[in-house]
């Protein structure tokens, strides 16, 4: 049976009708009736498609500036890593940095409607916003041609923790006679006679570096290339050691004994009590590590033009080479024909005596430094001309750092090495600054390569700061040998006589040396309330080390667990 159109359109009509509630067209219903109702469907019909394909398109352009947004983030993430590297000593560079890696990423300061604005809340820090103009598609037919879209990123970095000292002199400690219990304070005299402008007093160990040809097991973990001989050491590094030194006000950067001069080992005439110094070098404690050839260690000075993290911007100052050095300190206070190697035997053929050398356990002028900058001075035995000529050379090389000028500091940075002659008792000196910034809630990694190459029971222990003073910490550690431990409050590194310290967590053991050319990594976890309100001594945290007696090279690194350059918001 055929359908009627009326019928057709009828059907349809009453199908709207009764969908909004209307009551359909009786039988009687004209075709004219009909037609009208059909007219006027189709315009509301036409009115209702109209507003759909506007929310449709609003829907659409919705996704498409969300999209857009995505691309705005991540090129203000990569402008804020790209330019807070530069500050806080190259505001314009940390800017102009920015801006052009936003424009590598389709966004350029200044077209299309895009304005890139910053802010520096604090000096590490580099707030990046990027503002644009997002086309739309469907909405223009109600006006709408673009959106403004606004994402902004947080990145700040955290600089190498500052390590051994928060005064104006890095690696100071004793200069120990031959033959005699009493070991004397670091001289202050000038190798062009005078003295230091610099009130200076022991801080627990000199500043030390090994030889290229040296083997790591000595202690250095970073220097020596071998591992030992002939296997490399694989993590062996030509750049040394670096310290920071911040300028507040021009002043001068001295050096102390920074000629390598062997000094005789401790040879006492009669046997050492438990509760003296037993072994070590004289003097400041320069000696060969095998068989005695021409030693070299560089110290060479950068300005960083304030841009700690910019190595390539850095100019060098000075470098000062103390090389081919076949010396020896024949005193009888620091020498007296004993031998001058780990290794043994006595003095090496054609050695010049050193013992009234200018630069020999005298403080040495190194280069003026300016009001305002930041210097780093790099100290190492790989030769910077000739990576690979000195890997024959094992030796150590101590040596202390000073500068002059009101409210200048040097210390470490990142890592250091140590030199210890130690003597019985309970040693304490600094080891890092964790302020609150960089500390607060976060896990505070402590490495030690080689401690504990000392006698009898050695024991260490971490001294964090608060706002009543330094605190014992509670930590964990785990060693590359096996050893560990999930909650104590010291380290036993050398197994022998003695008992732990009260409160450990360990209990004594006896086995000589535990951490022989191995790691330690102790981890301190910070509350979110580290630091607040303040802290007693702006965030130094200290070593006590507790010897019966002995000396002792240890390689010392200190981090903040995290991503150093990073986005907070």
């Amino acid at each position: 049976m055929l359908l009627h159109p009326r019928a057709i359109l009828r059907a349809g009509i009453n199908r709207i009708r009764t969908a909004t509630g209307a009551d359909p067209l009786d039988r009687d219903a004209t075709a004219k009736d009909e037609l009208k109702q059909a007219g006027q469907i189709v315009i509301i019909f036409a009115l209702m498609l109209t507003v759909l394909i506007g929310l449709v398109g609003i829907a659409i352009d919705s996704t498409w500036a969300w999209r857009q947004a995505l691309s705005v983030q991540r090129a203000a993430d990569s402008a804020s890593l790209a330019g807070v590297v530069y500050e806080p000593g190259a505001d314009a560079t940390a800017k102009s940095t920015a801006r052009s890696e936003s424009a590598q990423n389709g966004f350029t300061d200044g077209t299309g409607g895009t304005v890139i604005t910053f802010a520096t809340p604090n000096p590490r820090e580099l707030d990046v916003t990027i503002t644009t103009q997002v086309p739309t598609f469907f909405s223009r037919i109600f006006g709408i041609n673009s959106w403004a879209v606004s994402r902004t990123s947080k990145a700040v970095y955290v600089t190498p923790v500052p390590m051994g000292s928060p005064l104006a002199y890095y690696g100071v400690y004793q200069l120990c006679p031959v033959q005699t219990y009493t070991c004397i304070n670091q001289p202050t005299t000038l190798s062009t006679g005078g003295s230091l402008a610099v009130p200076i007093a022991s801080q627990g160990f000199f500043g030390a570096i090994e030889g290229e040809g040296s083997n790591r097991s000595t202690g250095d973990a970073f220097a020596p290339y071998w591992n030992p001989n002939p296997t490399v050491n694989a993590q062996y590094t030509p750049d040394g050691y670096r310290y920071e030194i911040s300028a507040a006000s021009s002043g001068t950067v001295y050096l102390f004994d920074p000629v390598f001069c062997a000094t005789a080992a401790e040879t006492f005439t009669t046997p050492a009590p438990y509760n003296a110094k037993a072994s070590g070098h004289a003097g400041a404690g320069d000696h060969w590590l095998g068989t005695p050839v021409p030693a070299d260690t560089y110290f060479i000075l950068w300005d960083t033009n304030n841009l700690p993290l910019a190595p390539a911007s850095w100019t060098k100052v000075i470098e000062k080479d103390e090389i081919n050095q076949n010396m020896v300190d024949k005193s009888t206070t620091y020498g007296y024909g004993s031998t001058y190697s780990d290794s043994g035997g006595g003095i090496p053929a054609g050695a010049v005596d050193c013992q009234n050398n200018p630069e020999h356990n005298k403080w040495v002028a190194l280069s003026g430094v300016t009001a305002g900058h930041t210097y780093s001075l790099q100290v190492t035995t790989t030769d910077p001309a000739s990576p690979a000529s000195n890997r024959n050379e094992m030796f150590e090389n101590m040596f202390s750092i000073a500068v002059t000028g009101a409210g200048s500091t040097v210390h470490g940075t990142g890592s250091m090495e140590t030199y210890a002659n130690i003597a019985a008792g309970s040693q304490q000196f600094y080891l890092a600054q964790i302020d609150r910034t960089a500390g607060a809630g976060k896990t505070v990694e402590i490495d030690l390569f080689d401690p504990g190459d000392n006698s009898y029971g050695s024991w260490m222990q971490v001294m964090i700061d608060s706002p009543s003073g330094w605190q014992i910490a509670n930590f964990s550690y785990t060693a590359d040998n096996g050893r560990s431990n999930a909650n104590t409050n010291c380290l036993q590194t050398y197994g022998g006589s003695g008992s732990p310290p009260a409160g450990c967590g360990e209990t004594a053991t006896s086995g000589g040396i535990f951490y022989q050319n191995s790691w330690v990594s102790i981890m301190v976890t910070l509350p979110t309330t580290y630091g607040s309100p303040s802290l007693a001594n702006s965030g130094w945290w200290k070593i006590n080390y507790i010897v019966a007696g002995a000396s002792d090279t240890t390689t010392w690194q200190v981090s903040i667990r995290g991503n150093p350059v990073h986005i907070v918001g």
